[in-house]
């Protein structure tokens, strides 16, 4: 990787962005291999999926970027797959308040999620859960072999580790992504969706080499607000997007995420001239129309930038912003797949905020004040 993103390895390294700028454009390459493994291990999956019925309860949880992955999941696996009871719970919530959300009467699946695997709540929402729920499972999904939460083996325990999700850099990029969709692809096993993962695959290539510009060009360094809108399971995605913002500029850009229906309702009196908008539109016909009015609304003021991120075009979207960016293939995409393309378009917009604004993507924080894997968690004993 000579070049990437127009930056020469002599210059990433400088900035000190050689490993975001690596896991960030790996993606294209990495969802491929990381399904292909999962298809690997489809029997040993759906034997253990077997296990449950439609009652059971399915909890996913982590605790920032591995949090918001449940969020982008749990509405989409709760449609497609009709559980009765899926939730997103992170692990920050179960640790602090145990008995406020988890059902001790009931089945429970946990799935976890975990870049590194070594992260206090991590590790203590699975005991605290093994410790109040009578009959619980787990699936656990993360990045590093050596971590606390791959070498949780038993009978009762799916455990999926994917080394090729890189685990250096200080914010998740490529691991938020290939994440969800293995998770999205267990609860799917049955499924085959090559297809669908060659299509967002070959988009995020297109965005990766040819629209990166497009999008850098997108932030100005006179932006100190970024509100980031999506709907159903494209809010999950939102959430993420800004956590992307505000963690590789060092807090130099503020983000509010939220639904563009609910931005109105209080939020909205944050936009200022110095406010950037992304804007995840859903393909889901029904709430799309919701987005057409908000977009329509926000397009109607001068007072912000508007980018817009769907998975097809859509005219009536071009009419309302700055900048739109969408899958210029013929494959129709379900609503599962959407958050892919709009989380890559996120990190790349904070990416070039970083180094707009003369921030190490790689550390943003060099002087400790917020670490890549937190620290100074104490675990009370239940």
């Amino acid at each position: 990787m000579d070049t990437m993103f127009g930056f020469s390895s002599e210059d990433m390294k400088k900035r000190n962005m050689e490993y975001t700028v690596k896991e960030i454009s790996s993606q294209k390459e990495v969802w491929k291999r990381l399904y292909n493994k999962i298809k690997l291990r489809k029997n040993e999956i759906q034997i253990f999926l077997d296990r449950f019925d439609r009652d059971t309860r399915i909890v996913f949880t982590g605790a920032g970027s591995s949090g918001f992955i449940g969020d982008s999941l749990a509405p989409i696996i709760r449609k497609e797959l009709n559980f009765t009871d899926v939730e997103s719970v992170h692990t920050t919530d179960i640790v602090g308040t145990p008995e406020q959300y988890l059902r001790c009467d009931k089945r429970t699946v946990l799935v976890s999620f975990g870049r590194s695997g070594n992260s206090p709540e991590s590790i203590a929402a699975v005991d605290i859960a093994n410790s109040l729920v009578d009959d619980i499972y787990h699936i656990i999904i993360s990045c590093n072999p050596n971590g606390g939460l791959s070498k949780i083996i038993n009978d009762r325990t799916l455990n999926l580790v994917f080394e090729e999700l890189s685990n250096d850099s200080f914010a998740m990029t490529s691991s938020v992504t290939g994440m969800m969709l293995a998770a999205y692809s267990v609860f799917t096993i049955e499924k085959d969706l090559t297809n669908e993962i060659e299509c967002i695959s070959f988009y995020a290539k297109d965005i990766i080499e040819n629209k990166y510009k497009v999008i850098a060009e997108g932030f100005d360094t006179n932006v100190n607000r970024l509100v980031v809108l999506g709907a159903g399971n494209l809010f999950g995605a939102a959430r993420e997007s800004a956590l992307k913002s505000i963690e590789l500029t060092a807090g130099k850009v503020m983000t509010w995420y939220d639904t563009p229906i609910g931005f109105r309702h209080g939020p909205k009196a944050m936009l200022s001239e110095n406010t950037l908008i992304l804007f995840y539109v859903s393909n889901n016909d029904y709430t799309r129309k919701y987005d057409i009015d908000m977009l329509k609304e926000l397009s109607s003021s001068s007072r912000h930038k508007l980018i817009a991120v769907s998975d097809k075009y859509y005219e009536n979207v071009k009419e309302c912003c700055d900048l739109y960016l969408y899958n210029s293939t013929d494959i129709e995409l379900g609503e599962a797949f959407t958050p892919y393309t709009a989380i890559l378009t996120a990190q790349i917009l904070a990416l070039f905020a970083s180094v707009k604004l003369d921030c190490t993507p790689d550390n943003p924080f060099p002087n400790g004040e917020v670490n890549r894997v937190v620290q100074g968690v104490i675990i009370h004993k239940l």
